[in-house]
């Protein structure tokens, strides 16, 4: 009968339950082991975890080859505020004088909805009478963010908010998406702008319609540039609309996770990034008010509240991001499982990263007009930002 135990550098042995014919890989997995924590000998042979699927007559020992307390991570200490009939559970992890706990509150339908709510109003960026630019994509993050407003607007500062959607791509007038967008902006009462491909074309001084430029991006060897072409192109066209109105500031619907995967990305690259949840750049003021929640709690938050907002179509080939983002939003997840509330933790930390930071220095681009940060130790182009220096270099634009 095969049998696997695991050694911890605390001195203790614990038998993990295995079956003949499993990875091992798996039996780590499942028993919240990493493999960079261990060193693993089959029968008394050394081995690597990758390559050993157990035998029925197999002893496999795993040896922790560090000396902390994987339980920490393993099995946290938890205390569990309970309610009947929970539909979620908010988890943080607190930090006291070095010793941690999980401390998790269930929360049934009503008290989620309030919740929510509550994080919402409470970590709200907006001051009254400020002209916004709201992004509505239809997407489920933007679309929660008017359902916020239209619920909890007795409890915020009035702005002058306009909400604008941006077109020209197929994936961007998905119907089911784009219904959605327009209900929500219906229901709010705000005043909804279309921005049309011909206005991405004029503003990015494109050669050819801005669909068939996209569609040479896709098929070339610029493929994984794609979500990122197309962020930059509904960041300007949302500038542009500030402009014309007089707005000074642009709101985006991203939320906690989605911040977080910038900045796995930024402390894996160094790419210089702004500040969260609001920073300024080129006399406009950025914000994101979802920056306190995350995608799982407003996918939920839409079907408890509005459930004919929450049926978005899927994404298409336009909006399906590279390998290494889906990296950067997979290591995000595992963050949140591993280290609940890790985003208070890394969102203050960065606030106060960003006070001993090299001052931000900006370029404007000669093409479209957009304002940017030029990155410590790159080659910038002089005077054009990243997107439309790769449209150029592809003939993709007018010089």
């Amino acid at each position: 009968m095969a049998s696997v135990y695991f050694l911890t550098k605390l001195g203790t042995t614990e038998e993990l339950s295995a079956s003949p014919g499993q990875p091992l890989l798996d039996v780590l997995r499942r028993h919240g082991i990493p493999v960079n924590a261990v060193l693993t000998s089959v029968n008394g042979r050394i081995v690597a975890e990758d390559t050993v699927v157990i035998g029925a007559d197999d002893v496999v020992q795993v040896r922790q080859v560090r000396f902390y307390d994987l339980d920490v991570a393993r099995r946290p200490k938890t205390v569990v505020y309970g309610t009947p009939n929970p539909v979620y559970t908010k988890k943080v992890m607190f930090d006291t004088n070095g010793s941690l706990e999980h401390r998790c509150e269930q929360l049934d339908a009503d008290s989620f909805v309030q919740y929510v709510e509550e994080a919402f109003v409470q970590s709200y960026v907006l001051s009254a009478r400020e002209r916004v630019v709201i992004g509505l994509s239809g997407g489920r993050d933007s679309v929660a963010y008017l359902t916020l407003l239209e619920r909890t607007r007795d409890r915020l500062p009035d702005v002058d908010m306009t909400a604008v959607t941006i077109t020209g791509l197929p994936d961007w007038e998905e119907p089911a998406t784009f219904a959605a967008a327009r209900e929500s902006g219906e229901r709010l009462g705000i005043e909804q702008v279309i921005v049309t491909a011909e206005d991405v074309e004029r503003v990015f001084r494109l050669r050819k319609p801005f669909v068939e430029a996209m569609n040479e991006v896709v098929a070339g060897d610029g493929a994984h540039l794609t979500m990122v072409i197309g962020h930059q192109v509904l960041r300007r066209m949302l500038e542009e609309d500030a402009l014309a109105r007089g707005a000074s500031t642009v709101a985006f619907g991203f939320n906690a996770d989605d911040l977080v995967a910038s900045m796995v990305t930024w402390y894996t690259t160094g790419f210089r990034m702004g500040g969260i949840p609001s920073r300024e750049i080129g006399g406009l003021r950025y914000v994101f008010p979802l920056y306190r929640i995350t995608k799982k709690e407003l996918t939920l938050y839409l079907e408890l509240v509005a459930p004919e907002l929450n049926r978005q179509g899927t994404p298409g080939r336009f909006t399906t991001g590279p390998d290494e983002r889906s990296m950067s939003y997979a290591v995000t997840d595992h963050l949140f499982d591993l280290w609940p509330g890790v985003d208070y933790y890394l969102f203050s930390a960065f606030e106060n990263m960003q006070r001993y930071m090299f001052p931000m220095v900006e370029a404007k681009c000669r093409y479209c007009a957009g304002v940017y940060l030029l990155q410590e130790g790159m080659q910038n182009a002089a005077d054009v930002c990243d997107v439309c220096d790769f449209f150029a270099r592809r003939e993709l634009n007018f010089a």
